[in-house]
């Protein structure tokens, strides 16, 4: 497979989705060329530089996202600026440039899937590569992803566990399929992994309590119920005692799964009232449809979680 890389530059205009961008930091655009495919990522630099090496937060967009919108909408971008960490913003493939992209599950979505791209190792390979080009603390990095974004963070954990401080996963699956008899399930890796969980218990797209999806583009796939998903996975990955506490008056119920190790730990953020939303989101369409009155903040939580967690 020939891949190569080149940094574009900085981005000074708005993203497709018409959204403004961000006026801290240096925004620099790398193409980079695998498996015939040429595909944008956009790294996010932090205004001040405070420590010779960085954490770094990859973010992967939900389907028919791209890298633009992720950067500006997420809300990742501005806590980048603030603690000083850089955001890296892949995108998926799709049939037309940056427009319609999705990521390969190996259960769902849309043209990634079909066409049975390698998203996987694709991101191992630009994983190295930013390693490479950037001031990268190789002991903290970090993964995010929302809906399909959200599965192609399962499989890089399952796929690579060695490689990652703690991931966030916000309104997906790990497992899902034409029907409750076909289920595919991404197996879970077997080493701890620090994880943070949320979604939302009205969720349409991938029902909470199980069943299928009310969205033509995930081909009114089945999921599995979600909490059962991610106590497979926590269980998994040693994290087998739980501690439940309800949070905002019952809005947000958190369950805390702990185990043999300080990376034997995922937290569960299940929303009462919330739909297929990034909780707390202030920018982007789905900002202004969001149900949820819940006031918890997913990218701040994010941070928090993620800030103290490094490997050996």
């Amino acid at each position: 497979m020939f891949k190569s890389m080149v940094i574009i530059g900085t981005l000074l205009t708005m993203g497709f989705y018409l959204v403004s961008g961000t006026k801290k930091g240096l925004d620099e655009i790398i193409m980079m060329e695998y498996d015939g495919r040429t595909r944008q990522t956009i790294v996010h630099l932090p205004p001040t530089i405070k420590d010779e090496k960085l954490p770094v937060v990859f973010v992967f967009h939900g389907l028919f996202g791209n890298s633009n919108y992720t950067k500006n909408t997420y809300g990742i971008t501005e806590i980048a600026d603030k603690e000083g960490f850089i955001s890296v913003y892949p995108e998926g493939t799709g049939p037309l440039e940056s427009v319609f992209l999705s990521w390969n599950s190996g259960f769902c979505c849309g043209y990634a899937m079909e066409n049975n791209v390698d998203d996987v190792s694709y991101i191992f390979e630009l994983v190295g590569e930013i390693k490479n080009s950037y001031p990268v603390d190789e002991s903290r990095i970090y993964l995010v992803g929302l809906s399909n974004g959200g599965m192609i963070v399962y499989r890089l954990m399952s796929r690579y566990p060695e490689l990652f401080a703690a991931c966030a996963i916000v309104s997906s699956s790990p497992a899902g399929g034409t029907d409750e008899n076909e289920v595919v399930m991404i197996n879970p890796p077997d080493r701890g992994i620090p994880l943070i969980v949320f979604h939302g218990m009205k969720d349409p797209i991938i029902p909470f309590e199980g069943g299928f999806s009310s969205s033509s583009e995930a081909n009114e796939m089945y999921f599995p119920p979600v909490e059962e998903s991610v106590e497979f996975w926590a269980t998994k990955m040693g994290a087998s005692t739980v501690q439940e506490t309800q949070q905002e008056n019952g809005l947000v119920i958190l369950k805390e799964y702990t185990g043999k190790d300080e990376r034997s730990l995922v937290h569960f953020y299940m929303i009462t009232d919330a739909d297929h939303t990034w909780p707390g989101r202030e920018k982007g369409l789905d900002s202004l449809s969001s149900s949820s009155s819940a006031s918890i903040k997913a990218s701040e939580m994010i941070w928090e979680f993620f800030e103290g967690k490094h490997l050996e």
